[in-house]
């Protein structure tokens, strides 16, 4: 089982990327607010990754499987992915050459700031969030709609026109209006397995109590009134990776997010992240990112 790798996006706004026929090399072609460097290689983004923004993917053409926090999708055109911050998600794509999607990648500052100025939004999210999905599958009209708005921040992009971010801004506050829209989609048919609910509840219960020291096998396993090896088994059967490798993964996410802060130690960070001590948060951290919490602190503080 290969890990989830976080991608982080360093940005004060959003980044647009487009793969498919017309992109072979599948080199990122577009970029907004100087960010894009902090990308790892492509192919690190068809093996289960994070992000530490929200990302929307908005799927064109192809065959592609998309997997997202035990969730797993067919999708078809017309499908809007939304993906928030840190979830372990992966795209199993069967032919490249008919792979064709638009991705969006939304800074936390940028969402937020878009979030306070609309209530409207901002319910919408909240009430998509109940729906229980990550993808959203819109109507023929809502779909092209947002298309349109896409190529039109795609050509002031290209025409250096991101030296004026308010429009671009403007025209993917848009995008996202439509998107969240509840009237602009329809009952989502590409969901392949229905989580069953005590797996929903699982989820909800490691992400409550992420950061208590004695969030581990035996104790969620003994809550959940399950054999503990047969909780082992079920859990990396919904979610592609083992128990204590999806809980260390969300833990190291919350501590990139405190590190980027910058407000308290590191040291504090550790513990603050649910980890029982310093030197295994540093042992755990170097080996999924190659470099110490330090260093990874002093990184960010020179962005």
């Amino acid at each position: 089982m290969n890990p989830s790798v976080l991608i982080p996006v360093i940005s004060n706004g959003f980044e647009i990327n487009y793969f498919g026929k017309n992109n072979p090399s599948h080199d990122w072609l577009l970029e907004n607010h100087e960010s894009s460097d902090h990308f790892s290689q492509v192919e690190n983004l068809f093996r289960l990754h994070r992000h530490d923004v929200t990302e929307i993917l908005v799927f064109l053409d192809g065959e592609c499987e998309f997997f997202c926090e035990g969730h797993t999708y067919s999708l078809r055109r017309g499908d809007v992915v939304v993906i928030p911050p840190y979830a372990v998600h992966q795209a199993v794509v069967k032919n490249f050459d008919n792979y064709e999607r638009i991705i969006v990648s939304v800074n936390e500052c940028l969402m937020n700031d878009f979030i306070s100025s609309s209530p409207t939004m901002k319910e919408n999210i909240v009430y998509q969030k109940t729906q229980g999905s990550y993808v959203l599958h819109l109507h023929s009209k809502n779909f092209q709609h947002i298309l349109s708005l896409l190529q039109d921040i795609i050509q002031k992009i290209t025409i250096g026109e991101n030296n004026y971010p308010f429009s671009i801004n403007y025209l993917f506050f848009q995008v996202l209006q439509d998107i969240f829209d509840p009237t602009s989609s329809m009952p989502n048919l590409s969901n392949k397995n229905e989580l069953d609910q005590r797996f929903v509840a699982i989820l909800e219960y490691i992400e409550s109590n992420l950061t208590k020291p004695d969030l581990s096998l035996d104790n969620v396993s003994n809550y959940f009134h399950l054999n503990k090896y047969y909780f082992s088994h079920y859990f990396k059967k919904n979610m592609n990776l083992p128990f204590y490798r999806y809980v260390s993964l969300k833990r190291l996410s919350y501590a990139i997010t405190l590190i980027k802060q910058n407000q308290i130690s590191i040291e504090k960070i550790a513990l603050k992240c649910g980890f029982s001590d310093y030197s295994s948060f540093y042992r755990l951290f170097k080996k999924e990112y190659n470099l110490s919490p330090k260093k990874s602190q002093k990184e960010y503080k020179n962005l």
